[in-house]
């Protein structure tokens, strides 16, 4: 038997518990008995468009929560998913109850979460407050000298003549200090807290692999003449070729004296020497870290991971360099174990990212789960700006690196000028005694950073509203305390890594 439009209409929302709203099957039922539509009919035709809307509403904002707790499930934010399943729940039962129990009560309801919704994106979306930039000074500027980096310090042992000049003459108050560390075990060995037989020497085989190669990093002269390239050409062609080989972000500054270390202090075949670099632009680009190994730290997936990133990076500066090589342009790759160059300060003033509180680079998409290189050269590009999207505010009152550092290294205070540059300084020493002490280098600071979430839909809301006010960076951080904690979350290793 075929059912009269009425009586379809009422069984379906005897179903979905809403036969309350009977005004909507009226309103069918007046559509099939082809009635004449009178005012009465155009309240129904009203109230169906309202009831919908509601529906609408309360089915949108539902499944956005919804996939918030489905994206941190795939992220491994077990405490993320849990709290938005949870508020997912809760919200979707309360508005459908509501319109259940007060249908008449829908359109107030409607209308008013849109007015707050619009008013409240519109009051975190206004740019207003704008964040002030890091500050430095050009007139106090100066090289900062590689010799009184403590990877450098670390190479110098007792009878060396640099050892006996560095300890005697340069910095005689580190000594004890450092003589300290040397009797602990290094990176590496056995004997650190996460050390491990298997485990270690993944990294330490890949960053000894780049110190039997960074010598390349230095083509020499070149052997032809330059190629003639317009600044636009070679600009398109430098980005382009990098990001080929697997940079995450190119940029291009003018080299800045301040960005050259003044003596070369990291290897012992030319400790010492003054560096002069000629060239005229630096290149910086970027390498990811993979974000579950980082949460690994401070194991060794961790310290692994920072190192593949460096050999990629190293991949790219060398090759980058030879290329630069071959169109007749001097150039020079800056890798890990063989700088000439600051890579954090040429990438900030090349607008990879701002300077935070942890002494990192800070990128707008990745925050500080990057590493850098560097090539500079002679040949002219078109120069980047640095970038200003909140880092020194949002730095300021989240200070969640500064509570989580196991050595208590990194500035919980205001910013002091350091050599012209106004900024958090950490303390270099402290942080690698407990490198010595895990036997990795840790991460701690880089994993429980609000900006180090993976590059997603989500996070890149909250990426865009930090950059907008401060009013936004204040509810971004309240929300990565809520859902995140101020504590690092700490994955599970790989399967080629050691259980315990």
């Amino acid at each position: 038997r075929i059912q009269q439009p009425e009586s379809r209409i009422s069984q379906y929302f005897q179903w979905s518990s809403l036969q309350q709203l009977s005004w909507i099957s009226k309103f069918y039922a007046t559509i099939g008995s082809n009635q004449q539509i009178n005012y009465s009919t155009i309240q129904l035709i009203l109230g169906v468009f309202v009831h919908l809307i509601f529906v609408f509403t309360g089915l949108l904002c539902w499944l956005f929560l919804l996939g918030f707790a489905v994206a941190s499930y795939f992220e491994k934010e077990k405490r993320a998913s849990a709290i938005a399943l949870i508020i997912a729940t809760v919200y979707g039962g309360a508005w459908f109850l509501t319109g259940h129990v007060y249908p008449a009560a829908t359109i107030y309801i409607t209308i008013t979460f849109w007015l707050l919704l619009v008013a409240s994106l519109g009051l975190l979306s206004w740019p207003f407050g704008k964040p002030a930039p890091l500050e430095i000074n050009p007139s106090s500027t100066e090289r900062y000298d590689e010799r009184h980096v403590i990877f450098g310090r670390m190479e110098l042992e007792p009878g060396m003549p640099q050892y006996e000049k560095y300890y005697s003459e340069l910095n005689p108050q580190v000594k004890g200090f450092d003589d300290h560390v040397r009797t602990m075990p290094k990176l590496g060995e056995l004997g650190g807290e996460y050390s491990h037989e298997l485990d270690s020497p993944y990294f330490d085989a890949i960053f000894e692999f780049i110190a039997n190669y960074n010598h390349l990093a230095d083509p020499g002269s070149p052997d032809a003449e330059p190629i003639g390239l317009s600044t636009e050409e070679a600009t398109r062609r430098v980005k382009g070729f990098a990001k080929h080989l697997g940079a995450l972000d190119v940029r291009v500054t003018r080299l800045k004296d301040y960005h050259v270390y003044s003596h070369a202090g990291r290897r012992l075949h030319n400790w010492g020497e003054k560096n002069n670099v000629h060239h005229t632009h630096a290149i910086v680009f970027s390498s990811e870290m993979d974000h579950e190994m980082l949460h690994s730290t401070p194991r060794a997936p961790a310290a692994t991971e920072s190192a593949v990133q460096y050999m990629h990076l190293a991949n790219i500066g060398i090759a980058l360099a030879m290329y630069l090589s071959k169109l007749g342009y001097s150039a020079r790759a800056h890798i890990d174990g063989n700088y000439q160059v600051l890579a954090t300060a040429v990438a900030h003033d090349a607008g990879i990212g701002e300077l935070g509180r942890l002494g990192l680079i800070m990128t707008p998409t990745h925050g500080p789960r990057v590493r850098l290189a560097v090539v500079t050269t002679d040949l002219d590009l078109n120069e980047d700006s640095p970038v200003n999207f909140g880092v020194q505010h949002f730095c300021e009152i989240c200070k969640k690196c500064a509570d989580n550092c196991p050595s208590k290294s990194i500035e919980t205070g205001g910013k002091k000028e350091v050599r012209g540059v106004v900024k958090w300084q950490s303390n270099m020493e402290t942080c690698y005694k407990f490198w010595r002490t895990a036997g990795t280098d840790c991460a701690i600071c880089m994993a429980v950073c609000p900006y180090s979430k993976p590059d997603t839909f989500y996070h890149n809301i909250i990426r865009f509203l930090c950059t907008r006010n401060p009013i936004s960076r204040h509810i971004a951080l309240f929300m990565d305390d809520l859902f995140y904690s101020r504590l690092p979350r700490h994955t599970e290793k790989p399967d080629w890594f050691a259980k315990q």
